[in-house]
């Protein structure tokens, strides 16, 4: 009997090919691109899942007030942290810290290879778990020269030979080498938020370098982010969170609050500007796609559902047939279910299929790796949900038309209200959501063109930055290539992604007297830069004077700091000429003096996400670890192969890898995240109208096809093809106006509230909300006039003997 069912629903698909592959690869694309968003969703949500510890392992998290009322949240804190919660809280497993070093370089041999490596306890390896390669990367705390590789790093050393037993060297600059011994290589997964090239020991830059030894005993130093992994069955309660954050106010001497994030929130569901880890997703994302997801997979059980109730009304006199034949309306009932239910399993079939292969273009798009896997629950529900949709499309034939009396069956049926309302209905909520997500991708394209084109306040274009690693001739250097006419300007300075990515963005509570005598702070970032940092990044200098960078007078003692503040700096000091005033604190200069030689016009560093900081320039030669180039851009490329060619030339032998980035690609790359997504959208969005369309035109063609006697009649007593389209045509339209009005509302309030993440956002232009509209409206015409022209303009004799 199954068989026999199967048989003839592949009959009824073969007898209308057309309308068939219509109603069926609506719902196929829909059911693709849901389960392409409930992959990647599924992929967001289990970041930090190859840690078994996950659950137990929490980041610390420093909350600090300043005297303004000030309130910021900072991943970095003090790493002497980690030793005091495993001796003073029993229910702390383990503690460990973990802190990013500035790009080095790594020698084997002849190979040079520049890095980003981590400094850490002895602890990592007992609270984190990465995937070995080869190696015990638990050795790393029984040596202090010892060293632990990425998989990626060894493979770029060693290629496929053993990595474990080698050596590595370390350069210090007039220091000599220092040997670090290889003792494990790990795969550092894609869902960690812990990226690095290699992992190092805190012990061994103690060995190495005092100084590091005296700032390692600082309490006052934030210069890592702390975990701790409780004990199974325990968690941090409020008490316990408030006494080890007594622990630290204690040897601050500043109110301080500590809060505990979840390893697996990091990822999600960090609700601050935590810029630490560069692959952070967005909870509101998350959500955006899941209407997403839901909202397609409606518009192709819609258009599956409202074409089989359509097409139903064209099976009469089958069903007049059947029932004189002797068949039972029980029978009818089965029949017309399985039909529906075998097409909707075909759906399924294609839709899987359709999955596997636009997934490799997804995961490009994406950035992914993601694989077509689910669980056994996962596809329970997708089976109920195709049966649930299989046995709505087709509850409309299989219980109202097989109740019809075989007469009135073989007359054509009788005209039901009820059944074209409830059509309509359903096409009309798919012009809602086309519309919505149209309105949305116009909005997102927008801001994304906004962000990438505001007026940051600075030059950001054909500025190149070099790592130089504070080489000591980087001044005989920098005066090299401002022989070639092409190279505009050169400044020295940190790093650019230390301010994109690192704990200096942060900043640091710098304190003044106000003229009423009484003492005042505010938390301001810290650029490290040089006399023509200014002129290279094309800031504009509001009041008094640049930096006098003077190496001899830094490195003497005499040098009396002078410090370029920010108009947000100005406005929040509540002062308006600033010109000569001293301030106090701040990284790497102790309680010295600073002074304000000049302010400078906000310029934005960061992600517009945030207001711009309040910040100061300063000049200190040992943070100078970059070299920036303005350079002519019309001679782009030649200018790089000169400027390579010195570098090369005069770099010492610890620094032969040359390594440059334009810092427009390095704003641009705050923005990666919006641009996958705004890509993702469009997608989707595209298919959504691709979809609704395709409802159109399976209706329009039912509908001709319904009504071809009634045109036959139209043309008999004088109208005009064209009118007929018209006819046609205005029906639809008024139902593409219909669902206009919650269209708009819904995607304003979508967009409102995506909006909101940023501090700096476009405007909901009118034209974006019209256009949206216009666009289905003109989409649906050409649908609907390319359909009915055909049926319009034939001759009405074959009209009228039609059927």
């Amino acid at each position: 009997m199954i068989n026999h069912y199967f048989k003839v629903a592949l009959r009824l698909i073969k007898r209308s090919f057309l309308f068939s592959s219509i109603h069926i690869l609506g719902f196929v694309w829909g059911m693709a691109a849901a389960f392409l968003i409930y992959l990647w969703v599924i992929d967001e949500f289990t970041f930090e899942d190859h840690n078994p510890d996950a659950g137990r392992i929490f980041r610390v998290i420093e909350a600090n007030c300043s005297e303004s009322g000030e309130v910021t949240e900072n991943p970095y804190t003090s790493k002497l942290l980690a030793d005091a919660f495993r001796k003073e809280f029993p229910q702390v497993e383990e503690a460990t810290y973990l802190g990013n070093i500035d790009m080095t370089s790594l020698r084997s041999g002849d190979k040079f290879l520049s890095l980003n490596w981590m400094r850490v306890d002895t602890a990592f390896f007992d609270v984190f778990h990465f995937p070995v390669v080869e190696g015990d990367p638990g050795r790393l705390k029984s040596g202090f020269n010892h060293i632990v590789l990425s998989e990626t790093l060894a493979k770029k050393f060693f290629g496929n030979e053993p990595a474990v037993g080698k050596e590595v060297m370390y350069n210090r600059g007039m220091d000599g080498e220092s040997v670090l011994r290889i003792v494990g290589v790990v795969k550092v997964p894609r869902k960690s938020h812990i990226q690095f090239d290699a992992i190092v020991g805190q012990s061994f830059f103690d060995k190495i370098d005092v100084n590091i030894v005296r700032m390692s005993s600082l309490w006052d130093v934030r210069d890592a982010m702390v975990y701790v992994k409780m004990r199974p069955g325990t968690s941090v309660s409020d008490s316990d969170r408030v006494r080890m954050s007594r622990i630290l106010s204690k040897h601050t001497h500043t109110e301080r609050l500590l809060r505990f994030q979840p390893l697996r929130d990091i990822h999600l569901k960090t609700d601050f500007a935590d810029i630490s880890v560069k692959n952070h997703g967005s909870m509101a994302s998350i959500y955006l796609f899941i209407i997403l997801a839901v909202l397609i997979i409606f518009m192709g059980a819609f258009n599956f559902t409202t074409l089989s109730t359509a097409r139903a009304a064209l099976r009469y006199k089958e069903i007049g047939v059947r029932k004189v034949t002797g068949a039972k309306r029980k029978t009818l009932i089965v029949q017309f279910l399985s039909e529906s239910l075998v097409q909707a399993f075909i759906s399924l079939i294609l839709a899987l299929a359709l999955t596997e292969l636009l997934l490799p273009v997804f995961n490009r798009i994406m950035d992914k790796d993601i694989t077509l896997q689910a669980s056994w629950s996962v596809l329970v529900y997708v089976v109920l949900g195709i049966i649930g949709v299989g046995c709505l499309s087709g509850s409309y034939p299989a219980f109202y038309l097989s109740a019809v009396n075989p007469l009135i069956a073989f007359k054509g049926g009788q005209k039901n209200g009820k059944k074209g309302g409830l059509i309509r209905g359903l096409l009309c909520v798919q012009f809602v959501i086309a519309i919505t997500l149209l309105l949305c991708t116009g909005i997102v394209f927008k801001q994304l063109n906004y962000l990438q084109n505001k007026d940051l306040g600075l030059e950001k274009e054909n500025v190149v930055s070099i790592y130089t690693g504070l080489w000591y001739n980087v001044d005989g250097f920098k005066q090299e290539i401002l022989k070639n006419p092409n190279v505009r300007s050169v400044s020295m300075g940190a790093e650019i992604t230390d301010y994109l990515e690192g704990d200096k963005s942060q900043g640091d509570v710098l304190r003044w007297t106000d003229e009423r005598g009484e003492t005042d702070s505010l938390r301001m970032m810290c650029i490290w830069a040089d006399g023509d940092f200014v002129n290279t990044f094309g800031l504009k200098l509001l009041k008094g004077e640049g930096l006098k960078a003077d190496g001899g007078a830094y490195f003497s003692g005499t040098y009396d700091f002078p410090v370029i503040i920010n108009e947000a700096a100005r406005k929040a000091m509540k002062v308006a000429d600033p010109i000569g005033m001293e301030i106090s604190g701040g990284f790497g200069v102790g309680t010295n003096k600073k002074r304000i030689v000049g302010v400078v016009q906000d310029f934005n560093f960061q992600s517009l996400r945030q207001k711009i900081k309040p910040a100061y320039l300063m000049y200190s030669p040992e943070c100078l670890g970059n070299i920036h180039i303005k350079i002519a851009p019309e001679h782009k490329q030649e200018t790089l192969n000169f400027i390579q060619k010195k570098f090369e030339e005069m770099a010492p032998f610890f620094i032969k890898e040359f390594k440059y980035k334009f810092f427009s690609d390095a704003l641009n790359r705050n923005y990666e995240q919006e641009r996958q997504q705004s890509r993702m959208l469009l997608a989707f969005t595209i298919l959504a109208v691709v979809i609704a369309m395709m409802g159109v035109f399976g209706l329009v063609t039912l509908s001709t096809r319904q009504r071809t006697k009634e045109i036959g009649i139209r043309k008999v007593n004088g109208a005009h093809s064209g009118g007929i389209v018209k006819m046609f045509c205005l029906e639809y339209l008024k139902w593409v106006g219909i669902a206009f009005v919650p269209a708009c509302p819904l995607g304003y309030l979508f967009m409102y509230h995506w909006l909101d993440e940023f501090a700096y956002r476009t405007t909901m232009s009118w034209w974006l909300f019209l256009g949206g509209g216009l666009i289905i409206a003109g989409i649906t015409l050409l649908t609907v006039i390319g359909q009915t022209w055909r049926t319009a303009s034939q001759n009405p004799v074959r009209s009228l003997r039609y059927e």
